[in-house]
């Protein structure tokens, strides 16, 4: 007896732009069709859906005994930081057993990603290397490539990228330098509290701030204007073309009154 019965790719009934809700749609009704049609029971409530973003829900698979609750969620665009927030929360409240977050390319709708999608869910769901996995984030590419993803380390790293709104590479920015390592060239620029920056000797365009910084101790006060360099995926974004900050000034010298 099969596992699955081989699944028919369901047309969509009209094309769709790439992005829109419509595209959105035809492929969550798409990839549903085609998962019923290999022998899938999926359920929907509208109820249900609403407050917990749910396209459906994978809760039997024709031969397959053991117990299957999955509910799967269906983007077109990816890293849309407020709906993986929501989808994580959605999943952390348990009311599914395991949850997928499903990004998948409109172009690919009916042309191959469907069934590399059903095929990841099927090893989401029965491969032991994910067993302890409640949640998990499947992107397919428009190659029809495809790989898995931690979604709660994925909204921490849009999160990061998204501290201030409007923020492009370039912008002009001030703070302070909160920290810097001589032995390793590096150090650390505050903008406001929890918001750093990285900076490395390199951009460092300011020949005086260059020969202060490996006098530098904890608690210098040494504001700089930079430029915004963007994350590149790393913990801090990049600061470039460090230098003293010429606007900044300093406070009145404190003297005795006499009396």
């Amino acid at each position: 007896m099969t596992i699955l019965e081989k699944p028919r790719l369901i047309d969509a009934d009209e094309p769709s732009n790439p992005g829109d809700e419509d595209s959105r749609v035809t492929a969550v009704d798409v990839f549903r069709r085609t998962l019923e049609s290999g022998g899938v029971k999926t359920d929907f409530d509208e109820e249900f859906h609403g407050p917990y973003g749910l396209d459906f829900v994978v809760t039997r698979i024709r031969g397959v005994h053991a117990h299957v609750n999955l509910g799967v969620q269906v983007v077109i665009d990816a890293n849309q930081l407020e709906t993986q927030d929501a989808f994580l929360e959605m999943s952390r409240r348990g009311i599914v057993h395991k949850s997928m977050y499903l990004e998948m390319d409109a172009r690919t709708v009916t042309t191959g990603a469907i069934p590399v999608a059903i095929a990841a869910c099927l090893s989401f769901l029965f491969d032991r290397r994910y067993q302890n996995f409640k949640s998990i984030g499947l992107r397919v590419f428009e190659d029809c490539t495809f790989h898995y993803f931690d979604v709660e380390e994925n909204v921490r790293r849009l999160k990061r990228e998204t501290v201030t709104p409007g923020q492009s590479v370039g912008q002009e920015m001030t703070g302070n330098i909160i920290a810097y390592f001589t032995d390793k060239g590096f150090g650390f620029i505050e903008v406001e509290k929890d918001h750093k920056f990285f900076f490395h000797i390199a951009n460092v365009i300011d020949d005086e701030l260059r020969a202060q910084l490996p006098a530098y101790q904890p608690g210098d006060d040494m504001p700089v204007v930079f430029k915004f360099g963007g994350h590149d995926g790393k913990k801090y974004p990049k600061a470039l073309d460090v230098s003293f900050d010429a606007d900044f000034e300093e406070d009145e010298p404190f003297e005795d009154e006499e009396y």
